[in-house]
């Protein structure tokens, strides 16, 4: 974490205030807004624009005013005495923290991480598990070559896509704050999505990809006509081979976040031309 970033109460900015990984106070006036990712934002002074905050919570003290929008992007909203969305806000207050904990339980926790189970948000792991089975559905039925070739490029290859996945995600993680460094917040947020919508995308066909190759070395000794054969049948086994583990505390989060490193490496390798193009029979059957 650095420095914080305070905004003094006899001081006036002109533009807006963009910070990474950093509390920021404003306790005076800015006339743009203010764009704050890893760290939490108080306001007790005047922005004339909109506050954003990805990733912390916002709190605004009494006589703080946002004339624009408050987003908060995986955290909470405070008002403290003295404020209230409707007297200390000009636009929308929204906090997104029931989302960010679904992201994270996505990405890299498991929503049974200690004692204290919550059903609601093992529900929602679970409705989004079935989700990544309906991508992987659409995708096998729409470009079932592409993501077949994909998945025989895995065998062999995991270390080596999981590797090129992570430095993908930390040249995204570079450039957003790059982007939100140098360019007006809006035009840092438009960067921002963007990169996070790429990541995304990767990793929707990358992690399909990686489902069929897995599930193929549970199910490949099935015979002809058995219900468990082909493609189709493959995907769902591989999804529930890593998905079910990612309910599982410390171990479920490490197979889920290492196989959607993998799957975006997998991505980039195909987008790339990878290397030399792999039959989708190779190694398996054609899909039923």
């Amino acid at each position: 974490m650095g420095e914080p970033l305070v905004v003094g109460p006899e001081a006036r900015r002109p533009g807006d205030v963009v910070a990474l990984g950093r509390d920021v106070t404003v306790a005076g006036f800015v006339a743009g807004s203010v764009v704050s990712t890893g760290g939490p934002v108080v306001i007790s002074g005047h922005v004339g624009r909109h506050v954003v905050v990805l990733g912390s919570g916002a709190t605004v003290r009494g006589g703080g005013r946002v004339d624009g929008d408050l987003l908060v992007l995986g955290g909470t909203v405070a008002f403290e005495a003295g404020s209230s969305p409707a007297t200390s806000v000009g636009g929308r207050v929204r906090s997104i923290e029931a989302l960010e904990a679904a992201f994270l339980a996505e990405i890299r926790t498991s929503p049974v991480r200690d004692a204290r189970v919550s059903p609601l948000l093992v529900s929602f792991r679970l409705f989004l598990l079935l989700g990544w089975l309906l991508v992987g559905f659409v995708l096998l039925r729409l470009f079932p070559r592409r993501l077949l070739e994909g998945a025989g490029r895995l065998p062999g290859r995991g270390v080596l896509l999981g590797a090129v996945g992570a430095l993908a995600v930390l040249t995204g993680l570079l450039l957003s704050a790059f982007f939100l460094a140098v360019l007006p917040a809006s035009g840092g947020l438009a960067v921002t999505a963007l990169v996070a919508a790429s990541l995304v995308v990767m990793k929707a066909w990358g992690l399909s990809a990686v489902f069929v190759a897995v599930g193929r070395r549970l199910v490949g000794r099935v015979a002809r006509g058995g219900i468990l054969y082909g493609d189709p049948a493959a995907l769902s086994a591989g999804l529930l081979a890593l998905g079910l583990p990612s309910l599982v505390p410390v171990v479920g989060p490490v197979v889920w976040g290492v196989a959607s490193l993998v799957g975006i490496g997998l991505s980039l390798l195909g987008a790339a031309g990878g290397e030399r193009r792999v039959s989708a029979e190779a190694g398996f059957r054609a899909t039923a």
